[in-house]
């Protein structure tokens, strides 16, 4: 009977113990939540693109991309002063779906003075896409947020304009500046 109740006891012991060990872990979590980082800042960012292109080797100009078909996209940004802000680089594949329409994924980069701002998003048809902030790099850097981009590159019988409207996050509470 006296390792019964030597087993019982060591059981209890043990089993305070694991509850003692759980509050403190949630009172330390608790705390951190608290004490939080505070709320990231946002703020909205417009460029304008000019000279606007998506290259391919073997593509005609005019002529849609095919399902599978990769493709570059280049252009210069500019800022609302008229200034140039940087430029613009873009890897593009179309693709299509029985469930949906026809469409591309696209990742792009925007190579500002001060930083880089990397997005992943698609547009299903026409010229307007729906992107999400991935980070970046500089002032940037730990950015996030969302993005509508409108392109119309000249080999598909666009102006060569763009124009990129940005929300972007920052966890630094600069919102990328």
């Amino acid at each position: 009977m006296a390792d019964a109740t030597l087993i019982s006891s060591r059981r209890g012991l043990l089993g305070r113990a694991l509850t003692l060990a759980a509050g403190a872990l949630g009172a330390g979590v608790a705390g951190r939540a608290a004490g939080a980082a505070p709320a990231p800042s946002t703020h909205a960012l417009v460029l304008s693109g000019r000279g606007f292109h998506l290259h391919s080797p073997t593509a005609e100009p005019g002529v849609p991309p095919a399902k599978g078909e990769h493709r570059t996209g280049y252009g210069e940004l500019v800022a609302a002063s008229g200034a140039v802000a940087g430029h613009f680089t873009s890897a593009f594949l179309a693709f299509d779906s029985p469930f949906g329409a026809a469409g591309s994924l696209e990742l792009q980069t925007f190579h500002l003075e001060d930083g880089t701002i990397h997005g992943l998003g698609s547009v299903a048809t026409g010229s307007e896409g729906h992107f999400a902030i991935l980070g970046g790099t500089g002032v940037y850097s730990g950015a996030r947020g969302s993005y509508v981009a409108r392109q119309y590159p000249r080999e598909l019988g666009g102006d060569g304009t763009a124009e990129f409207q940005l929300t972007i996050a920052s966890e630094g509470g600069n919102g990328g500046r």
